[in-house]
Order: structure tokens, then C-alpha cells, then sequence
């Protein structure tokens, strides 16, 4: 096993590809072995110490590849420290905000025993979405702003970091 940690991510329109690169680059920065990748590339899990998994929700479900992957690397990820977080809702959260899980994904997040599951707000960005979606998004009065809270981001990232051993995580405060 090496010491890498995977850092992946599912995404629709980039937003969590984001919270995902934000959280790797602050479990490099505290020296953490990270292998950043979508989580549609990831293959054999043994060659990771940990993982930290992130998928979009829309309308409370999770995406399918999301699910897949925890589904069938459930055995794997009980093995190791996983840490999970979605985002998905393009407004400000409010406090204590939690995440919906599907009833079919529940016992194998059980079983799995994350950490921390940890549910950020997402971004609706214009360029992110095809020209169909963009007036769907419009007419329906979406706001194409960015919401994620970078600072709430950096905070869960530093206590997966201080978790992991990473002994620059709390000198970098």
C-alpha cells in the first residue's frame, strides 16, 4: 500500500471538481501524498492509505456513478479512512444543513463507516450548462452564482489533514 491519498469526485457541471481540487491542494500543502482523479477513472483502491469522495446531488439523488462506486468498492472503503462530502444546492446552506441519502445507498455508507460526511453548497454557472439547460435555468429563475463556501471547504479539508497525520495541518492555521 502506498501512502497516497485519493481525493476523487463526480460531477455534472464542475462545481464539485472544484471542492475536490480545493481539498486536495490542502492535503498537498500539508505534505499528504494525494492522487487527484474523477471518480470514474479510479481502478483498484488497494494502492490508497485513504480516500475522500465528493459527488453533486441534484434533487436528492446522488449521482449515479457516485453510487456505483460505493456501491460496488464498499469492501475496500470499510478497509480504509474514507471521508465523503457532496454539493449540490446552489444556494447558501443553512446551518446544520445535512445531507439526504438514498435508501439504497444508506447501509453501504453504514457499512463503508465514513468519517465525516460532509455537504457543501454548489455553484450554477452558465458555462457549465448547454444552451437547453442554460434556458431551462432561466426560465425556472435559477441564479447562476457561485455559493460554495470556500472558507467551510478549507476548514473540513485541514480536519481530514489533522485526522490523516499530517503534522503541517495545524502549523499551517
Amino acid at each position: 500500500m502506498s501512502e497516497e491519498v485519493l481525493v476523487a469526485y463526480a460531477t455534472r457541471h464542475e462545481s464539485t471538481r472544484g471542492i475536490a481540487a480545493a481539498i486536495a491542494e490542502v492535503l498537498d500543502a500539508t505534505g499528504i501524498e494525494v492522487r487527484f482523479e474523477a471518480l470514474d477513472a479510479v481502478g483498484d483502491l488497494r494502492a490508497f492509505r485513504a480516500a475522500v469522495i465528493g459527488c453533486s446531488v441534484f434533487a436528492g439523488e446522488w449521482m449515479p456513478g457516485a453510487h456505483a462506486f460505493l456501491i460496488a468498492h464498499e469492501r475496500q472503503l470499510e478497509a480504509m479512512p474514507v471521508w465523503l462530502f457532496a454539493s449540490g444546492p446552489v444556494e447558501p446552506l443553512p446551518d446544520g444543513s445535512t445531507i439526504d441519502v438514498p435508501a439504497d445507498l444508506i447501509g453501504a455508507i453504514e457499512r463503508i463507516g465514513p468519517r465525516d460526511v460532509a455537504l457543501f453548497s454548489g455553484s450554477l454557472q452558465p458555462h457549465h450548462l448547454g444552451a437547453g439547460l442554460r434556458i431551462l435555468a432561466k426560465l425556472s429563475r435559477s441564479s447562476f452564482t457561485e455559493h460554495r463556501d470556500w472558507t467551510a471547504v478549507d476548514r473540513w479539508a485541514r480536519h481530514v489533514a489533522e485526522e490523516l497525520g499530517a503534522p503541517a495541518a495545524s502549523e499551517a492555521r
